[in-house]
């Protein structure tokens, strides 16, 4: 059974076609612009679908037999559409902290008691409602508000429609939406996509099947976003195994039959298939090692950074906060920014570097410190993303957490694990561990335990000890003056 899978990150856009054992028959991939300023990250949907469907188109060059097409993208995109689904303004971005005032205010609210989430920037209705304040002629001609997921889903369907998962991005509570808040909010319900199980199928429209040249009609499986679908990659089936997929930003999710709140535990707690998905992701994982190469490495490369494990900055007391974007789980703070603390003469751009890549580790611990915190053991996490490609980076991950880290074979997990999603709904039969190899597994090195327990403790007090400067720092950042070019 041929699969279509279209993969769409924050640094670009794939499709890859399966085929029924998990092998890739034939992909293509794009590299999507992002757009930068201050709290304002944006990503234009135009791009998007341009670059998608020539990656759609490119991939069935080789494989003109497909039995079904999912989507799987980031979560808690805001995009804004007229009726006929055409993009309004740039998609506001996950990472975006442009609605911090409206956050704030939004947790306030006596209609937000209750409600299984902490108020934040990252979530929809945030960001509705800054559109609603700051954009009020693009809000009158909105139509839907839609994720990733379901832009893409519309253009292939004409169906305006949003999975189970991506759809607590709206804090919704037993798969509906928060009328309550809406009415408060002012912001009209009907404006939100039709809420559909993952595993709900959609014929492509007539017109989309004679752009691609279809001559039997296929059905669009809902699948969900991409740190759900990276868990499924991996296979994590049982409580104990987790899945740190790591891109641009790090997820962190495992299974579990224990129910938590997630608004007092700074994790979510998602149900699909009878188990609780529990987990978080941060803003920057991958991007770290990005903006390491830019700034360190010009012409540098990962095999450059692997030259980095003569280094070991956390014996030297040298600490890097990785917060550039502000943070989401598990300390949800807008304000904090990045940071190198302990900086001696001796120390050069390399142990800088180090310093970097232990951060990296540090940021997975304390998601897993969290979810352990709630009685959740992990033995083991399963890794994949781009950032998986540097060994020195897997073997920090083991160090730090004292964990076990597999490398599985194929790091495409977050397709992989849409294709399997779909599958489940139209094959029941198949065993999702065939599909499933381990590359290389990681052992903690016990000698270097203690130090990285130190440092560790040294990262979470250096943050706590900043709070009050990244507090007063955003305050002068806004101050009128400067807002106004004056400074």
């Amino acid at each position: 059974m041929n699969g279509l899978v279209l993969n769409l990150g924050l640094k670009g856009i794939r499709v890859i076609i399966f085929d029924g054992k998990g092998n890739i028959l034939s992909s293509a991939y794009k590299r999507i612009n992002t757009y930068l300023n201050k709290n304002f990250v944006e990503q234009d949907p135009h791009e998007w679908w341009d670059k998608g469907l020539a990656c759609i188109k490119e991939a069935l060059k080789t494989v003109k037999n497909i039995d079904f097409i999912t989507v799987t993208a980031s979560s808690a995109c805001l995009i804004s559409v007229d009726e006929k689904g055409e993009c309004l303004i740039r998609s506001i971005m996950v990472s975006d902290k442009r609605a911090i005032k409206e956050a704030e205010e939004i947790g306030k609210l006596s209609s937000f008691h209750g409600l299984p989430y902490r108020s934040d920037t990252m979530f929809m209705i945030p960001k509705i409602l800054w559109v609603k304040r700051n954009m009020p002629e693009i809000y009158d001609k909105t139509y839907k508000f839609l994720s990733p997921n379901d832009f893409f889903i519309h253009k292939m369907t004409n169906q305006f429609v949003i999975d189970e998962l991506n759809a607590t991005k709206y804090f919704t509570k037993n798969n509906s939406y928060p009328k309550n808040l809406l009415k408060e909010l002012n912001i009209d319900v009907n404006l939100l996509p039709e809420i559909k199980n993952t595993g709900f199928l959609i014929n492509l429209s007539e017109d989309f099947m004679e752009e691609l040249n279809l001559e039997k009609k296929i059905p669009v499986v809902i699948t969900t976003y991409d740190a759900i679908c990276s868990l499924f990659g991996v296979s994590t089936n049982k409580e104990g195994e987790a899945c740190d997929m790591s891109g641009t930003v790090i997820s962190l999710r495992t299974l579990t039959d224990k129910n938590i709140i997630p608004n007092e535990t700074r994790i979510f707690s998602q149900r699909l298939f009878n188990k609780n998905i529990v987990g978080g992701s941060n803003n920057l994982g991958g991007g770290l090692i990005e903006w390491l190469l830019q700034i360190f490495y010009l012409e540098g490369s990962y095999d450059e950074l692997e030259a980095l494990k003569n280094r070991f900055s956390a014996v030297t007391g040298l600490i890097f906060l990785p917060y550039l974007m502000g943070e989401r789980a598990p300390i949800w703070d807008s304000e904090v920014r990045g940071a190198f603390l302990g900086i001696e003469r001796f120390h050069t751009k390399d142990d800088l570097a180090r310093a970097v890549l232990e951060s990296v580790a540090y940021l997975l611990k304390s998601i897993l410190e969290v979810i352990e915190e709630n009685g959740i053991k992990v033995s083991t996490i399963y890794v994949s993303g781009g950032l998986s490609k540097i060994n020195l980076v897997n073997q920090i991950k083991a160090d730090v957490t004292g964990k076990n880290i597999y490398k599985v074979k194929e790091i495409e997990s977050t397709a992989l694990g849409a294709y399997l999603l779909a599958r489940h709904t139209l094959d029941k039969d198949f065993n999702p561990k065939d599909f499933i190899e381990v590359e290389k597994i990681y052992t903690p090195d016990t000698s270097k335990k203690e130090v990285y327990s130190r440092s560790y403790k040294l990262f979470k007090i250096a943050y706590e000890g900043l709070k009050d400067f990244h507090k007063k720092r955003e305050e002068s950042l806004t101050c009128k003056e400067i807002e106004r070019g004056n400074l």
